[in-house]
């Protein structure tokens, strides 16, 4: 039996809807697309990732993405909640089906049955859309190399509401299942730019109006005197092991966050989250 388009499932199906799923195995192309989101080997140009897991799918079903495939494993126990979920799942999905415990396995060996798995498109957005005059908030990450670290500066910009991440010569990729993890699901609400160049990202900043400040351990304002939030604020940080690009530190302020104790700076997450927080209150302030 096919699998059910979501133009066929009635609204407030019940479960016997997961029982028609047709069941696949681990070589049908959407496991094996599945697999692939999951381990990120994916092409960059594909703007999926993999997701698993009730309270993950909660977080999907509450925003607008777009679920290209749903993979359900019943298991032998009852779970209502998330078998509940699951329905609603399928019922959006574009195309969904049943999987064995063993090929359950496969795909995502931490995962048990009940499971529930989908590939979920992110959305695309344009700096124009985004960078627009009621912009005042924007964090800048430059050459993050770990998803965990790439996800928690999503879930902090979301935290701060900032009104886009953007991305410059990142290694980490936002479409990782860890981004998806470390941001709560907030990479599916929170607008996250990606330049080719940190001279095209500093022009649109520019171009709307924005200042950015550059954190810096070594840098000569404390961050409480620098006047983030006096205007539109762009909030620099860099990578775990280098820190900010050259290219970003030309001709900007570099803010320090004064440390008190032994460290000698705070994780990058850490340090986004002292300036993004200082801006807003000032911004919310004027």
């Amino acid at each position: 039996m096919p699998a059910h388009p979501t133009s066929l499932l009635p609204s407030g199906a019940d479960p016997v809807v997961l029982a028609r799923l047709r069941s696949i195995g681990a070589s049908h192309d959407d496991a094996r697309r599945y697999s692939r989101a999951r381990r990120n080997r994916l092409p960059r140009s594909e703007q999926v990732t993999a997701v698993a897991g009730g309270w993950a799918h909660e977080v999907v079903l509450r925003s607008d993405a777009v679920i290209e495939t749903a993979l359900w494993c019943p298991g032998a126990r009852p779970h209502p909640e998330l078998t509940a979920t699951a329905v609603a799942v399928v019922s959006r999905a574009r195309r969904a089906f049943g999987i064995s415990e063993r090929v359950l396995a496969g795909l995502h060996p931490e995962a048990t049955a009940s499971a529930l798995l989908s590939v979920v498109r992110l959305p695309r957005w344009r700096s124009a859309d985004v960078l627009t005059h009621d912009a005042r908030l924007v964090l800048v990450a430059d050459g993050i190399e770990y998803a965990g670290n790439l996800g928690t500066l999503v879930r902090t910009a979301d935290a701060c509401a900032a009104d886009a991440l953007v991305l410059t010569r990142a290694t980490a990729r936002v479409t990782h299942p860890k981004v998806f993890d470390a941001s709560r699901g907030t990479v599916l609400t929170t607008p996250v730019l990606t330049f080719a160049s940190v001279r095209d990202a500093r022009y649109a900043l520019l171009r709307a109006g924005f200042t950015a400040y550059v954190a810096d351990p070594a840098g000569a304002t404390p961050y409480r005197a620098a006047g983030l939030g006096a205007g539109r604020t762009a909030v620099v940080v860099g990578s775990e092991g280098d820190g900010v690009g050259d290219e970003w530190r030309e001709g900007l302020t570099r803010v320090a966050i004064p440390m008190r104790g032994h460290a000698d700076s705070l994780n990058v997450a850490a340090s986004a989250a002292v300036l993004l927080f200082e801006a807003r209150a000032a911004l919310d302030e004027g």
